[in-house]
């Protein structure tokens, strides 16, 4: 606890550097988490935000006029249909389905497609089945949104905790280099802060419509800089906590989870 409110105490929290990016301390950080998992960012694709709801908030308000969709899984939580319309936007389901595991049911995808349809959610790790994005999966999503030509936005909160290695399973879409993508994370789920309230959007894909999408989403998060100094200026202390924090929430969740199975 002394720590963490140390790190928030820092003299350069007193100086006002507004950046749409974000400080790149905090991006510099968030440059290093994706290193460990041997994969290479730029900084400069980096937007920090005050929540992931924020993120899809903006990106929403990037990719969407009124009136257009996009595609939400079903089952999910409400976040989606709140989100779209409180932005003058509309949602259409695709579907999971459960066979000895949770998969995505990609004709429901295929159907859901009109000539509005602007973004498809992937949620990996999904919210509530624990259901990992596997790689057959995001292969044939990908090829559905290169011929519709539309953006992916992949929510990866909880991504730090499987229960255990899975081949069959796909890694972060930071590094995608094909399709218009927006990953997102944040500290609340990474890190156990949600209370800290900073999340990140990356934006990647083919570069020159990753660059205009880039050019465009400054604007926006520059009209509002939601995220407060301190936290910024504390995140890379932050970061040096996660193992042992995400350590503890992956114990208690291997004990509720044998509890529930011995109970059965």
């Amino acid at each position: 606890e002394h720590e963490f409110l140390t790190a928030l105490a820092q003299r350069p929290s007193l100086a006002y550097q507004p950046d749409p990016h974000g400080l790149f301390s905090a991006r510099n950080a968030i440059v290093q988490y994706y290193r460990e998992k041997n994969i290479a960012i730029d900084p400069s694709r980096i937007f920090l935000s005050a929540s992931t709801s924020e993120a899809y908030s903006l990106i929403i308000k990037l990719l969407c006029n009124g009136g257009e969709h996009i595609l939400v899984p079903q089952p999910s939580y409400p976040l989606f249909e709140y989100l779209t319309q409180i932005n003058d936007v509309s949602f259409q389901y695709y579907h999971l389905f459960y066979d000895h595991g949770w998969n995505i049911e990609i004709d429901s995808i295929r159907e859901a497609i009109t000539p509005s349809t602007r973004a498809i959610i992937i949620v990996h790790p999904h919210n509530p089945t624990g259901k990992f994005l596997k790689k057959d999966e995001y292969n044939r999503i990908q090829e559905l949104a290169r011929q519709h030509h539309i953006a992916l936005i992949v929510d990866e909160v909880f991504i730090d905790y499987p229960f255990e290695d899975d081949g069959n399973r796909h890694g972060s879409t930071a590094c995608e280099t094909d399709i218009l993508t927006f990953t997102l994370n944040g500290i609340s789920k990474t890190i156990g802060l949600p209370q800290m309230k900073l999340g990140w959007i990356i934006v990647s894909g083919e570069p020159q419509i990753a660059l205009g999408a880039i050019a465009r989403l400054e604007i926006l998060c520059d009209t509002f800089l939601s995220v407060n100094t301190p936290v910024q200026v504390a995140l890379p202390t932050f970061f040096e906590f996660r193992n042992g924090v995400q350590r503890q929430i992956l114990d208690r969740i291997a004990l509720n989870y044998n509890f529930v199975k011995s109970s059965v």
